[in-house]
């Protein structure tokens, strides 16, 4: 994350990105518009199409636009569609296409997306399909809630522009002739549309006149949709009225929407009723909840409904829970869950409630068997991919890098860029804090390594077990490199946020982000998790660009190395809570990779260690004396370290020392969670503030960092994934996770919010959903990604002890506090995202 503590160094970041910003707009304006065009298959329309082919293609030479045509329409998903700015449907009529490519549209033009529907692609109504098929009620909506009906000869007529300002169409002739069917419907959109042009009926002999007939149109309820109802004759192709129609059309999709994701999510907040949910999908048997947002209390019992996406069809039904208010959030809002979790069917859904005569519905979302595995474990493995920091600068800059404070070099190329913001490279930072230090890079490694572990299966099933294994190796390959000769790992490779890739050093971070030479890795600052993660990769039996030999003896000689000098290397000279959990990590995969006496000895160790930090409440006490541990990123990780641990320990007696240990958290989490009014299952915490042990949502501000309290998606993460891994052990139960109910409702809530269901109706995972925070931009092409996980929500800016809620789209520089991807956001939700889809117990 954003490492810049001292508040001049970071209002000159704040002034370095918005210079950069600037020069990334003007790149971002000079790229090529892609454009997808999706053809019928129908051979009615063969003569246009093949004609529009090289029509298409002349377009996109003549304005540098980037065109793929094709009629298969097996290419209409919503993951291929994101390649694209806009979404050309030449004469695909909507009953052509299956549930999946018709909602992959839904998605696409409801996230904001250019969509251009050529004549046939307005074919709607009933009659097209017979009475077992779904009819497709959305599209008519889409269209303006009109039904074709039969079409006249084709003849030519007139076309006249309506609106002249508009940027399709202000170009074009006041009228124009052109050879067409002059498809006619039902009724004129015109109440439900912003009409471009209309026909005249006079100019040809309709089949039944329409009186007012719109023929282009946009839909004003989306940023960029357009209907065009001619285009049926070949001679449409060359045409240069038509030319132009579609030029403008085309520049006008692609064009930005100013301030789309403010005013998106205003616009969705603003209302008396506010229906929030899991914006991307829930697994079929999984917990499933919404919640309703009000701005008055909704009397208890109130009826929900679940409705089918595609047919608008209601599915089911059910009742709220009472509303509630949450003490110290936002003044005079109500929260009344809707649950339907018993609701089991596949398909695509919204969620609908009605108040006052009035409909508020929920953004569809999918509910299949690993729906979430199925769609964010491939999201997740792309945004890693596209992280890696191998642009050539950072690539010929990292092979040659100088260590702080000396004349040495180093090879350090690889690894990922820590965040959209920050193109460094970290094991850990915040060392200076002694007991916030996240793990970064190797614990995205090692959880890499888990999920190919953990679910092979469904990583085969969808095509991700390849790809995630390679992004593991190519993880333990930096991590490898990262090793020094004397066995400790260097911390961090930290750009200065310097656009010069000659500025990279190899440093170690103080609190004012001063650079030192202190850049050796405790088992607390990335050591402990980098040889978990080497151990554990190295019994694949796969090369990197080392070998499993290499890995596993990396390991064991970094774990010999820390023995001896971890203390030396931590800020205040001793252990902690972090060291601990990472330490047991560390021994845990080199016994379970070696069988080794020493290891055993020292897991044991280290796990009898968290056993003994357990305060009587149930937390973990960080230091030696009374300070709660609480961790923006790694809360969970005491319990997927015991966990782990447990998978090669047989002996009772410790068994019940870990086991005992991993129930009181647990117990601890449930109970801190649910101790007041909390509708969402927010995961509290404790903290030390002023001196006192108090309770809270989020982390304090004001905390020994001096600055560090952004968003905690990545503790929320591996908070859920600590409560279905350790729940497995002590909490059995017969639900298709395999722990109690209570545990999965806790996991399934903040998982749901990360993609959500929270106060702020926002999508924390990049590009899916439908609001998103915006696109963040650094250096080397690098900067948001789809399919990484963003900061998230915190507690009120300018309160100490992080009470009440905020979240800020803008911030005079410091909104990436909230909308700033960082990598162990993902990985923890990588990891969140694995338990809840693994079925049966794995013991590597």
């Amino acid at each position: 994350m954003i490492t810049l503590i001292y508040k001049l160094f970071l209002r000159l970041f704040v002034f370095v990105i918005f210079i950069f910003g600037l020069t990334t707009t003007v790149v971002a304006q000079n790229q090529k518009i892609k454009v997808l065009v999706v053809a019928s298959s129908d051979p009615d329309h063969d003569p246009m199409i093949v004609a529009a082919k090289q029509f298409f293609k002349e377009i996109a030479f003549t304005n540098q636009f980037e065109i793929d045509f094709t009629r298969d329409a097996s290419v209409i998903t919503e993951s291929n569609l994101e390649n694209y700015q806009v979404f050309i449907q030449l004469h695909l009529a909507p009953f052509d296409m299956m549930q999946e490519q018709q909602f992959a549209i839904q998605q696409f033009i409801s996230r904001g997306k250019g969509w251009i529907g050529l004549h046939a692609a307005g074919l709607t109504g009933k009659q097209f399909i017979d009475s077992k098929t779904p009819y497709w009620q959305w599209f008519e909506k889409l269209m303006g809630g009109i039904v074709y009906s039969p079409h006249p000869a084709i003849q030519n007529g007139s076309v006249v522009v309506e609106d002249r300002n508009h940027p399709v169409t202000k170009n074009l002739p006041v009228s124009f002739t052109i050879r067409d069917e002059w498809y006619e419907f039902n009724k004129s959109p015109r109440p439900n549309v912003h009409v471009l042009a209309t026909a005249d009926e006079a100019s040809y002999k309709p089949s039944k006149p329409m009186g007012d007939h719109p023929i282009i149109w946009t839909n004003p309820q989306y940023d960029r949709v357009l209907y065009i109802g001619i285009g049926h004759d070949k001679s449409a192709c060359s045409d240069p009225n038509f030319t132009i129609l579609m030029r403008d059309a085309i520049l006008w999709a692609a064009s930005k929407v100013e301030n789309k994701e403010q005013n998106d999510l205003d616009q969705s907040l603003n209302k008396e009723i506010t229906v929030l949910a899991n914006q991307v999908a829930y697994n079929l048997d999984g917990p499933k909840s919404a919640m309703i947002k009000s701005d008055k209390m909704l009397d208890e019992n109130t009826s929900f409904q679940i409705l089918n996406a595609i047919t608008d069809q209601s599915v089911f039904s059910g009742r709220l829970k009472k509303s509630e208010q949450v003490a110290d959030w936002q003044n005079n809002v109500w929260y009344s869950r809707a649950d339907f979790t018993s609701f089991q069917q596949l398909g695509y859904y919204k969620i609908r409630i009605q108040q006052n005569g009035r409909l508020f519905d929920s953004y569809d979302f999918k509910i299949e068997k690993d729906a979430l595995g199925k769609i964010a474990i491939p999201a997740i493995v792309n945004f890693f991919y596209h992280q890696r920091a191998n642009s050539p600068q950072e690539l010929e800059a990292d092979k040659s890098l100088i260590l702080y404070g000396s004349n040495r070099t180093v090879d350090l190329h690889g690894g990922w860029c820590d965040a959209s913001g920050d193109i460094s490279k970290y094991f850990s930072h915040l060392a200076y804090t002694n007991f916030m230090s996240p793990q970064q890079i190797p614990m995205v490694t090692w959880s890499m390594i888990n999920t190919s572990e953990i679910v092979s299966d469904l990583l085969t099933q969808i095509g991700s077990k390849e790809s995630l294994m390679n992004e593991a190796l190519y993880g333990a390959d930096y991590i490898m490199r990262s090793l020094s000769p004397e066995g400790y790992f260097y911390m961090t490779v930290f750009s200065y946020f310097n656009k010069d890739p000659k500025a990279r050093r190899v440093v170690g971070l103080l609190a004012d982000s001063k650079t030192t030479s202190d850049y050796q890795c405790a088992y607390r600052e990335g050591g402990g998790m980098a040889i978990a993660a080497l151990a554990r990769i190295s019994h694949w039996n796969r090369n990197g660009d080392f070998t499993s030999k290499q890995y596993l003896d990396a390991a064991e000689h970094a774990f010999a190395h820390l023995q001896q000098c971890s203390t030396k290397y931590a800020d205040d000279g001793k252990d902690n809570v972090i060291d601990d959990y990472c330490a047991l990590m560390a021994a845990t995969e080199l016994w379970i990779s070696t069988q080794k006496d020493t290891y055993k000895n020292e897991a044991r160790k280290r796990m009898q260690n968290l056993n003994k930090r357990l305060s009587p409440e149930g937390y973990f006490i960080a230091n030696d004396s009374n300070r709660p541990f609480w961790h923006a990123a790694d809360a969970g990780l005491p319990i997927i370290s015991l966990a782990r641990y447990l998978d090669i320990e047989t002996d009772k007696k410790y068994r019940r020392i870990a086991l005992s240990t991993i129930k009181k958290a647990l117990d601890y989490n449930l109970k801190v969670t649910h101790e007041v009014i909390n509708p969402f299952g927010y995961a509290r915490q404790s903290f030390l503030y002023k001196g006192k042990v108090q309770n809270g949502f989020f982390i304090p501000h004001e905390n020994e960092s001096g600055w560090w309290w952004q968003g905690e998606d990545a503790r929320l993460g591996s908070l859920a994934a600590a409560a279905i891994v350790g729940g497995r052990l002590v909490y059995p139960g017969n639900t298709p996770q395999g722990v109690f109910p209570e545990l999965v409702e806790y996991a399934g809530n903040l998982i749901s919010w990360v993609l959500g269901c929270n106060p702020y109706n926002i999508c924390m995972m990049y590009g899916y959903g439908r609001n998103n925070v915006p696109h963040m931009s650094s250096m080397y092409g690098h900067g948001s990604g789809r399919g990484g996980i963003s900061n998230g929500i915190t507690g009120k800016d300018g309160r100490g002890d992080g009470s009440g809620i905020d979240f800020k789209m803008e911030d005079n520089g410091n909104e990436w506090r909230w909308s700033e991807q960082w990598i162990p956001h993902t990985g923890w939700f990588l990891q969140a995202i694995t338990a809840m889809t693994q079925r049966n117990k794995i013991i590597k």
